[in-house]
């Protein structure tokens, strides 16, 4: 997992976040890995707050995350529970690390998935953008730590398919399964 926050080249750099949207759907889209800590078992991403999944993980907590290795064989199932960072130091430290080309994702003066009258729009707008202004549109931006409840893990094997599943209570508790 931890390999998935620097190399782009991972299948863990873009996993798959899946949430309950407001009409009551399962969505799911990828987002990109941000941080992992093994010790609290959190993972993390940066989200725009105007966005969708921010919205729906505010109504619903509750959230997986979906990742296949193609050249590992392996898939990974997380089911988790979210916490919303904003106005808190989490907030701060992820901003302060988020690189100025990610940080332009922010300055759109567009909330996620609106309708928009030319794309290129957004584009003359991020060229117009200066690094030193990037800090005001610091409100549009979120961090997500996903605290996980149980792994489901996969691996796909010609001679016989081995999947196991982890769950965190107080113990951690692992059994196999039937793939």
């Amino acid at each position: 997992m931890k390999n998935g926050i620097d190399e782009i080249s991972s299948a863990f750099h873009f996993p798959n976040l899946s949430t309950i949207n407001l009409d009551g759907y399962p969505t799911s889209r990828t987002v990109v890995l941000r941080g992992v800590n093994y010790e609290s078992k959190v993972i993390s991403f940066n989200t725009d707050i105007r966005s969708n999944k921010w919205l729906e993980l505010k109504k619903n907590k509750n959230a997986s995350i979906h990742i296949y290795d193609f050249k590992k064989k392996t898939q990974v199932i997380l089911l988790c529970s979210a916490f919303l960072n904003y106005n808190n130091k989490n907030w701060d430290e992820a901003w302060g690390s988020t690189k100025n080309m990610s940080k332009e994702c922010y300055a759109t003066p567009y909330k996620p998935s609106s309708i928009i009258d030319n794309p290129k729009n957004i584009d003359i707008n991020i060229n117009n953008l200066k690094n030193k202004e990037l800090d005001k549109y610091k409100v549009n931006f979120g961090r997500v730590d996903l605290y996980i409840k149980s792994i489901d893990w996969l691996y796909l094997l010609h001679s016989g398919h081995r999947r196991a599943q982890f769950n965190y209570k107080k113990q951690t508790e692992m059994n196999w399964l039937a793939p």
